[in-house]
């Protein structure tokens, strides 16, 4: 297997791959560089059917995450540093879900405030208590987690999280973009973005 050569991008100073046209992070165009030649058995593989019509793209999901989309895979970048790149075929993909859901993870704060209400011993514990409940409840309330299950042929079942977005914010509005332009690119492949959630 050939090593995988490397390019600085101009924009952001980070290495990518020679083989992307655009940057992973930045989407600013990669300048060109000599790619390894290919083996015997790649050469002898057809090429992977390419999607007319469908340039690099990049969906910005806000703090620092995106999906990418191309003719030929659909690739998940999370945070920096947080671990590699996920690429996956689309000639793999047999169905994409948007996940939705309220951050339930906030109701947590409830485990304080019953026992603060029944058994604190002073009016201030009290009060910190039900503060937390009700902080428990707006949290729950106004943020929604989301998420994209990948689905490959073979069954296998990848959960990308994306991130979480405070109802009606700037960031929302990345995510919902996000899901608008990832269900045509689907549905042009042939992989229906199914939903779930609010």
């Amino acid at each position: 297997m050939p090593a995988e050569v490397l390019v600085m991008c101009s924009a952001c100073g980070r290495p990518q791959s020679a083989a992307r046209r655009r940057c992973a992070f930045c989407n600013a165009e990669l300048p060109e560089a000599p790619l390894p030649p290919r083996s015997s058995l790649e050469a002898s593989e057809p090429p992977a059917p390419s999607l007319p019509g469908v340039s690099p793209l990049t969906l910005d999901l806000g703090n620092r995450r995106a999906l990418a989309v191309n003719d030929t895979q659909l690739s998940f970048q999370g945070r920096p540093g947080g671990g590699p790149t996920l690429d996956v075929p689309w000639a793999r993909v047999r169905r994409l879900e948007w996940r939705t859901r309220p951050y339930f993870e906030a109701l947590g704060l409830l485990a304080f405030t019953v026992p603060g209400l029944f058994w604190a011993p002073t009016q201030a514990v009290r009060l910190m208590a039900f503060a937390a409940g009700v902080i428990g409840l707006g949290l729950a309330a106004l943020y929604r987690h989301h998420g994209l299950r990948v689905e490959l042929d073979d069954g296998t079942r990848m959960e990308w999280p994306l991130g979480m977005a405070l109802k009606g914010s700037a960031r929302e509005g990345r995510l919902t973009a996000a899901r608008a332009t990832l269900a045509d690119v689907g549905r042009m492949r042939g992989v229906p973005l199914a939903g779930s959630g609010a």
